[in-house]
């Protein structure tokens, strides 16, 4: 409940959110004791394979043409291949790059962690 109640309010201050490395987005507060809490709000994921049965992959064909086999594993279904957004942004024109990367990813859940303060050694008392 704790953890829910700080993603919840973490989404009240998407302003102060700071960017990730791997383009996702995190929210910290501080206590009033020295630890900090923080919500990492992960970048979308890639999904794991776009079955040949569903619209997804039509549109996905239609954006990646000529390069599908770069671009994609083709197995029973297509799954993107390793360093799939860098290849993309190499590979087509920026608009079809970025509709391609929208449609291949799916969200991913926030998470909380937290840092505690450094506490101070007490020494005993005589």
């Amino acid at each position: 409940m704790l953890k829910a109640n700080l993603i919840r309010e973490a989404r009240r201050h998407e302003h102060e959110f700071t960017p990730t490395d791997n383009g996702g987005s995190r929210w910290s507060v501080n206590g009033n004791n020295g630890c900090i809490a923080r919500v990492n709000f992960p970048a979308p994921a890639l999904v794991s394979h776009i079955d040949s049965e569903t619209e997804l992959f039509d549109h996905v064909l239609g954006l990646a043409g000529e390069s599908l086999d770069r671009l994609f594993a083709s197995v029973y279904y297509l799954r993107p291949v390793a360093e799939f957004r860098e290849e993309v942004v190499t590979t087509l024109p920026q608009a079809e790059a970025a509709k391609l990367i929208e449609l291949c990813q799916t969200t991913s859940a926030p998470r909380v962690s937290f840092e505690t303060a450094p506490t101070t050694a007490r020494t005993p008392r005589d």
